[in-house]
C-alpha cells in the first residue's frame, strides 16, 4: 500500500510530505484547491506521461516520490526476474530537471518508464469519472468482463497466435503481389528469355563477326594478293629467293676474309631460308581464305540478328545480352520459387487460423462460464446501493472475425428500475447509475486482482443522499481488504474514512502553493460542516456534521 507521498516544485505544490494509512482515507478540499494534482503526481511516479512545463519553478528540479509497503503482494520474484532491488519498503521516484531530462528509480536503481507501469500496474489503480464512462464502451466492458473470468492466460496466447496470423497474412499478401507482377509480364518475358537462350550470345562476339565478314567479303582479293606475294618470295627469276641466291653467290668467295663479310653471307643464306618458308606458309594461308558464300551468308545473318537483339534491348554488346538472359532464367525461377513460398505460408496460415479459432472459442467459453457470476455480484453490490430492482445481463456473441480480444462480441443489458426490460447500459443509464455500476465492477474485479491500493478520484459523481452514504459504506468495508484513497466532494463519502485529508490552497506567499493536511476529528467536523453548509458553518452545521461522522465510522 501507499504509506508516504513526497512532492518538490511539481505544478502548484513547492513542497509536500504527507503520510497514508491502512484502511479508507477520504480527501477533500475547495474546487481548484489541487486535489487532482496530487492524483497526477501519484500517476506520474507509477509511469504516466509527463513533461517540464508541469514544473512549478523552471529553474529547480521537480522530484516526486512514492513509498509503499509490499509485504503482502507477493513481488519478490517479479522483481528478481526484472533485475530490481526488492524491499518490503519500496521508494519509487521519478525526477524532471530544468533542461528536460527525466530520470526514474525503483528502490534507488534507475529504471525506464516501461518498469514504472508495470510495476504500478502491481500496486494500485486510479478511477475517475473518465473510467466511469468506459464501462459503457464494448472495449472497457470485455476488460472488466476478462478481469474478473482471469483470462490473462488465454488472451496472451490467443493473441500471440493473433499476431502471428496477421504476420503470415502479411507475407503471404506481399509475396502474392510479387508473383502477380511476375506473371502479369511472364509471357513477354518468356519469350524473351526463349529469343535469347535460342540465339545464346556469346562473349565479345559482335567484334569477331565484324572481323570474320570483313575477311570473307574481300577473300577473292585477299587470295590474289597472297599468291603474288607467293610467287614475289619463290617464283623463279626475280623472285626474293632468287635474288638472295645470286647475291648469296656474289659474297661465298668472300665469306671467309672477314668476320663482317662471314656475317654478310650468313645473313643472306637465313633471307634465303626465311624467303621459302614464308612462301610456304603464305601458300597454305591461301586455301584458309578461300571464298566461301555460304559462311559469309551464315554469319551476316547472325550478325543482323545479333545486332536487332542489341537493339532491342538497348544494349551495345553482347555481354549485356549474356546478363538480360542470366535475369529472365533467375526470374523464371523467382516465379516458382514464389509459387513455393505461396504454398508454404497457405499451409502455415491454415494452422494458424484453426488454433486462433479454438483458442478464441476457449476464451468464450471461459467468458460464458464466468459472466453470470460478475452479474450477480455486480447486482448484489447494486442492491446496497439503493438500487433494490436493479437488473444486469452479459451476453455474449460470437463473431466471424477475429479482434484483438477474441472474437466475442459484448453487450451489458441494463435496467434500473422495477418493471423495466433491461437495455443496453450506453442507452438507458444515467450518470449517477453508471457510476455506481463503475463503482461496483472496480471494486469487484480490484479485489479479485488483490492491489494494494484502489484510488477513486470523484468516482461518487451523480449520486447524493441515501445512496452517498451507502457508497461510503461501502468503501470503507472495502478498505478493510485494501487501501482506498476516494477524492470526494460528498460529505457522506468524506466522513465514512477511517482518515481524512484536506487539501486548500495557500495564497500568503507571492505564489499560490498547494497543501495538504491530515485532519482531527475537530478538523474533519468542521470540514464536513463546510461541506454540508458553506463557508463560516452555523453550530447547527457543526453538530450535524458530527452526527453524520457518527453514522458513518459505525
Amino acid at each position: 500500500m501507499l504509506t508516504h507521498l513526497r512532492i518538490q516544485n511539481y505544478a502548484l505544490i513547492k513542497a509536500l510530505d504527507i503520510d497514508f494509512h491502512s484502511g479508507f482515507t477520504s480527501i477533500t478540499g475547495e474546487t481548484g484547491a489541487g486535489k487532482s494534482i496530487l492524483l497526477g503526481a501519484i500517476g506520474l511516479v507509477m509511469g504516466d506521461r509527463g513533461d517540464s512545463s508541469a514544473i512549478l519553478d523552471p529553474t529547480q528540479k521537480c522530484i516526486i516520490e512514492a513509498e509503499f509497503n509490499l509485504q503482502l503482494l507477493g513481488l519478490a520474484t517479479s522483481f528478481e526476474e526484472r533485475d530490481l532491488d526488492y524491499a518490503e519498503h519500496c521508494t519509487v521516484r521519478r525526477e524532471w530537471h530544468p533542461n528536460g531530462k527525466t530520470r526514474a528509480f525503483i528502490n534507488d536503481t534507475p529504471v525506464t518508464v516501461s518498469e514504472l507501469k508495470w510495476l504500478g500496474s502491481q500496486l494500485l489503480e486510479i478511477h475517475s469519472q473518465h473510467t466511469g464512462l468506459l464501462v459503457t464502451q464494448a472495449d472497457e466492458q470485455m476488460k472488466l468482463l476478462d478481469a474478473f473470468a482471469g483470462t490473462d492466460e488465454l488472451l496472451l496466447c490467443y493473441r500471440s497466435t493473433l499476431q502471428e496470423v496477421q504476420q503470415l497474412n502479411q507475407s503471404l499478401k506481399e509475396k502474392q503481389a510479387q508473383l502477380t507482377q511476375i506473371q502479369r509480364d511472364s509471357d513477354y518475358h518468356q519469350y524473351l528469355l526463349n529469343e535469347l537462350q535460342q540465339f545464346n550470345p556469346v562473349v565479345g562476339e559482335e567484334l569477331d563477326l565484324e572481323q570474320e565478314i570483313s575477311l570473307l567479303s574481300q577473300s577473292e582479293q585477299l587470295s590474289f594478293a597472297l599468291s603474288k606475294s607467293s610467287a614475289m618470295l619463290d617464283g623463279g627469276d626475280g623472285s626474293l629467293l632468287d635474288l638472295a641466291s645470286k647475291i648469296k653467290a656474289e659474297l661465298k668467295s668472300f665469306s671467309g676474309l672477314g668476320k663482317d663479310l662471314g656475317e654478310f653471307f650468313e645473313r643472306i643464306n637465313q633471307l634465303g631460308i626465311e624467303a621459302k618458308e614464308l612462301s610456304r606458309d603464305i601458300e597454305s594461308a591461301i586455301h584458309n581464305h578461300e571464298s566461301n558464300p555460304a559462311r559469309l551468308e551464315e554469319i551476316n545473318e547472325r550478325f543482323t540478328a545479333l545486332q536487332l537483339l542489341l537493339r532491342k534491348h538497348g544494349f551495345s554488346e553482347a555481354q549485356e545480352l549474356l546478363n538480360k538472359k542470366e535475369e529472365l532464367e533467375a526470374t523464371t525461377a523467382g516465379e516458382h520459387h514464389l509459387e513455393a513460398e505461396i504454398d508454404a505460408l497457405n499451409k502455415a496460415l491454415a494452422v494458424a487460423n484453426s488454433t486462433l479459432a479454438k483458442q478464441a472459442d476457449e476464451l468464450h467459453q471461459q467468458r460464458l462460464y464466468r459472466k453470470d457470476e460478475l452479474s450477480k455480484q455486480v447486482i448484489g453490490h447494486l442492491q446496497q446501493l439503493e438500487m433494490p430492482f436493479a437488473q444486469l445481463e452479459i451476453q455474449l456473441q460470437q463473431e466471424s472475425q477475429y479482434y484483438d480480444n477474441g472474437n466475442s462480441r459484448i453487450t451489458l443489458m441494463f435496467s434500473a428500475n422495477k418493471g423495466q426490460t433491461p437495455m443496453p447500459i450506453e442507452k438507458v443509464a444515467s450518470g449517477g447509475e453508471i457510476s455506481r455500476l463503475n463503482f461496483c465492477l472496480r471494486t469487484i474485479i480490484a479485489d479479485l486482482k488483490n492491489l494494494a491500493t484502489l484510488i477513486y478520484d470523484e468516482a461518487d459523481t451523480g449520486v447524493s443522499g441515501e445512496v452517498a452514504s451507502r457508497l461510503g459504506f461501502l468503501m470503507r468495508k472495502q478498505g478493510q481488504r485494501q487501501q482506498i484513497l476516494a477524492i470526494t466532494h460528498l460529505p457522506q463519502v468524506a466522513a465514512s474514512g477511517n482518515n481524512q485529508l484536506f487539501v486548500y490552497k495557500n495564497n500568503d506567499a507571492d505564489i499560490s502553493e498547494t497543501q495538504i493536511r491530515s485532519l482531527d476529528t475537530a478538523g474533519r467536523v468542521h470540514a464536513l460542516a463546510e461541506m454540508l453548509s458553506g463557508k463560516n458553518p452555523s453550530e447547527v452545521a457543526k453538530l450535524n456534521a458530527q452526527h453524520l461522522l457518527e453514522i458513518q465510522s459505525l
